[in-house]
């Protein structure tokens, strides 16, 4: 009988405890990191849903979040549970009682290219005409800043004209029933009420006012500061789904209504009023240190509106808020 060889035994086990270990380590390595992303629950932000789907995002694990409310998407956003959220640069600057708030915008998302507007009667044909009327309009929502810009550009504000607060679809309804005869909305509710009544017009929409109506992603400066690396990867998650999407559209709007609960026919009508914003356009809209592109006007335009109109109180310069090295750290 071989006698047990004790040395060799414990050399073995000690090896086996090195290779286990080091399993476990590779495992831990390769473990994704997370990220949290909250926005509202609006098509415009879809191919996240498309570059989570397709593995853009490399070894981030992206956590995509539907937040109805304003404040929990900024208390998120100030509290660290959320790394970035996405919004219309309006509503990233509204009810600021300071300049000094948290957050940069870092990348475009989309912009509304006719889905949300402003429809009149007949008669209504240009903006001074819109004094002392009766308009219906939703706070908060696109249509309604369009409307406040449109006062803007002639010296007037949301005073200068009988606001009744209600929702898109009721100011569509309010105007088809003859009650208003301006009112600010979205698609499918604007082509409705053109259809329904006989003497109305679309007075103007987003695609005659481009890079107006942004969504963004707007990051904290926490995540800007410690985890640039990967607000780059999700930008590069964003521009390979944008790619995926020009070249595959029918898989990618699959995949795209299943994360809103739509189906493909109705996501494709809910997205033909705007626009998704690629890598050419980001850099055309963000531009360079050399030349900055027209986000900073934008920026700068909105939150003078919004004062005007005691939306807010304070107005951030853009170069405060506005972060380009994401947009141009892709070549």
């Amino acid at each position: 009988m071989k006698r047990f060889n004790y040395s060799k035994a414990i050399v073995g086990a000690f090896l086996l405890v090195i290779m286990i270990m080091s399993l476990i380590a590779t495992g831990c390595s390769k473990k994704k990191v997370e990220f949290q992303i909250g926005f509202n629950e609006w098509v415009g932000f879809a191919p996240l849903y498309l570059a989570k789907e397709k593995g853009f995002f490399g070894n981030l694990d992206v956590q995509l979040h539907f937040i109805a409310l304003e404040g929990d998407k900024r208390a998120g956003l100030y509290a660290d549970r959320f790394q970035m959220i996405c919004e219309t640069i309006d509503m990233f600057q509204i009810e600021r009682d300071e300049k000094n708030y948290p957050g940069k915008i870092v990348f475009a998302v989309d912009e509304s290219y006719g889905g949300d507007g402003v429809l009149a009667t007949k008669e209504i044909q240009n903006i001074k005409d819109l004094k002392g009327r009766k308009v219906a309009s939703e706070p908060g929502l696109p249509a309604h800043f369009v409307l406040q810009y449109l006062l803007h550009k002639e010296g007037m504000t949301i005073d200068d004209i009988e606001l009744i607060i209600m929702s898109s679809s009721d100011a569509a309804q309010a105007f088809i029933a003859g009650k208003v005869d301006i009112a600010g909305t979205y698609e499918p509710y604007l082509s409705i009420a053109l259809d329904k009544r006989e003497d109305a017009h679309l007075f103007i929409s987003t695609k005659d006012l481009p890079n107006l109506v942004l969504d963004v992603a707007i990051v904290n400066n926490q995540t800007l500061d410690k985890r640039k690396s990967d607000v780059v990867k999700v930008y590069e998650g964003w521009i390979k789904a944008m790619d995926y999407y020009n070249n595959n559209p029918v898989e990618s709007i699959d995949i795209m209504a299943k994360a809103f609960n739509l189906s493909s026919e109705e996501f494709k009508d809910t997205i033909s009023g705007l626009r998704y914003i690629d890598k050419k356009k980001n850099d055309e809209i963000f531009g360079t240190s050399k030349k900055r592109g027209p986000i900073f006007e934008n920026f700068k335009e909105v939150g003078l509106i919004l004062k005007e109109n005691k939306i807010t109180k304070e107005v951030a310069s853009p170069e405060t808020k506005i972060d380009i090295s994401i947009v141009n750290s892709i070549k």
